[in-house]
């Protein structure tokens, strides 16, 4: 079977644990992030394809995620990626979290905002099309 590429796109991205490290960033830090310019909170930067098979990224760290060991997706913030560690506390858009089976016995987790615009993103579109896609 030939994959079907489905989206593509810019993509800012971190590990869970990489933001869980920020989240202990001193009070300075954090508000600086906040009245300024910055990009959201991220670790990594590169480009995303959305294919048939699976979630491929290319740029400073590639990453790939088959469509068979994803186990969770959520848009939305939670405790790692709160409302508060964005300037406008995520009205326009909200990050994807990807859980995803890297062995028997490891997972990994990422956080994805996709085609970031400095206000929006297309974060809800790659979130219905990957629903979409795991039913």
């Amino acid at each position: 079977m030939v994959a079907q590429k489905m989206l593509a796109g810019n993509v800012l991205w971190s590990y869970d644990y990489e933001l869980s490290d920020k989240k202990n960033a001193g009070f300075f830090q954090k508000f600086k992030e906040f009245f300024s310019f910055l990009k959201p909170p991220h670790h990594h930067e590169g480009d995303i394809l959305l294919a048939s098979n699976g979630i491929f990224i290319t740029g400073d760290e590639p990453l790939e995620m088959p469509i068979s060991h994803i186990e969770e997706v959520y848009m939305g913030f939670d405790d790692i990626f709160p409302a508060s560690a964005i300037k406008n506390f995520g009205p326009f858009w909200q990050p994807i979290r990807i859980k995803s089976i890297v062995s028997r016995t490891e997972s990994r987790t990422v956080y994805l905002i996709i085609n970031h615009s400095g206000l929006f993103s297309d974060n809800q579109t790659w979130f219905n099309t990957l629903i979409g896609l795991l039913r």
